[in-house]
């Protein structure tokens, strides 16, 4: 893949896409579902799901060193042919398109509940709509550096959370194995789910500038630092919240805040934390929109600017008329968690087993 200079990044800046593109509005109901599998012992599971993770990127390094030019879409190209390649190609792309639909859903589903109750949808979702189209059209550079701006507004967990630690029961959390194996690991591959996005790196890898071992640090690191993200939110609101609330509450982060006064004087933390938060969400949905731009390009040499209000308008069209609730939410999460599995561990593997079989690697492989 010929790339320019000027859309090259390194592997730090890397490190706030991935990070960007794993941090959305997952976060705010992630306590809730491992709660539901593996009770209090959700925090393992969240750690396990963690493991798969780093494993997972292990075996993107092994393939990509192979192929250190190509993005995925060129990879499924060249080793499935034009056609089932151009299959592959697209369903990847349909794969990034609908995470960014799952997130305007979500994105909508909360702010409409918890902000705007008695808006129209076309009005909450107007902005992220704005957003992506300014930010969806540009390089992988110049959105990279937004995300770098946008990655200091997670301290906003830390920072509101001190007052929470006042009110906390650490008892909560014992005995330790109050869950079986089997729930310990269903609640796993439920928050391995919610941890995807370091998958970006199968697209982004020709675009750093920066050595194997350095880049697969940073997404390494990436992983990490999400987890700590997910595992300090996770065992707050499990040491806050007693085990009838915590069957009760559908979004324990946003309940958690609400309860809570800054420094006695500042009061619905909720709405303040979700107010902030959407930078986050209108990023992680602008690295999707990205992804997703690479693979129209590779596609059809088509100008960013075309496919991105195509998908933008796509998305606000199809997330106004359809009608947005928590059943609806839970399915697109069950077709996350099935496609996931498929282009994030399935493909990837296959790809890796073939071109060990078959001994190929990037200097005999000519994608046009």
């Amino acid at each position: 893949m010929i790339i320019k200079q000027n859309e090259t990044i390194s592997s730090f800046q890397l490190f706030f896409y991935l990070v960007i593109s794993q941090l959305n509005v997952a976060i705010l109901t992630l306590p809730m579902h491992l709660y539901r599998e593996s009770a209090y012992d959700g925090w393992i599971s969240l750690l396990l799901s963690c493991l798969y993770s780093i494993c997972t990127v292990f075996l993107y390094s092994f393939l990509l060193k192979r192929f250190p030019n190509l993005t995925i879409f060129e990879i499924c190209s060249y080793f499935f042919g034009k056609w089932l390649g151009g299959i592959l190609k697209i369903s990847y792309i349909l794969y990034f398109i609908f995470i960014a639909y799952l997130i305007n859903q979500f994105y909508l589903f909360i702010f409409s509940k918890w902000v705007f109750p008695n808006s129209p949808s076309w009005s909450i979702l107007l902005l992220l709509f704005i957003i992506g189209i300014y930010l969806g059209k540009e390089n992988i550079r110049t959105t990279t550096r937004f995300f770098q701006l946008s990655f200091w507004t997670i301290l906003i967990i830390f920072i509101f959370s001190v007052e929470a630690f006042q009110q906390v029961e650490w008892k909560f959390l014992l005995p330790v194995t109050q869950a079986n194996f089997s729930q310990i690991v269903k609640g796993s591959y439920k928050s391995y789910v919610f941890l995807h996005g370091f998958e970006g790196l199968l697209v982004l890898y020709p675009f750093v500038n920066s050595a194997h071992r350095k880049t697969i640090k940073s997404t390494v690191f990436s992983t990490l630092f999400i987890t700590m993200i997910n595992l300090f939110t996770v065992v707050l609101c499990f040491i806050f919240f007693s085990k009838k609330e915590m069957r009760l509450i559908p979004e324990p982060t946003i309940y958690l805040f609400k309860t809570l006064t800054f420094f006695k004087e500042l009061e619905r933390l909720d709405l303040l934390f979700l107010s902030v938060w959407f930078v986050i969400i209108a990023s992680s949905y602008v690295s999707y929109l990205s992804l997703a731009n690479i693979g129209i390009s590779n596609l059809i040499r088509k100008n960013r600017i075309y496919s991105t209000l195509t998908i933008c308008f796509l998305i606000f069209l199809v997330g106004n008329f359809v009608p947005t609730s928590k059943g609806f939410i839970d399915i697109l999460l069950k077709i996350l968690s099935i496609s996931s599995f498929i282009f994030i561990v399935l493909i990837p593997l296959l790809i890796l087993c073939i071109s060990l079989l078959f001994k190929l690697k990037s200097k005999e492989v000519n994608v046009s």
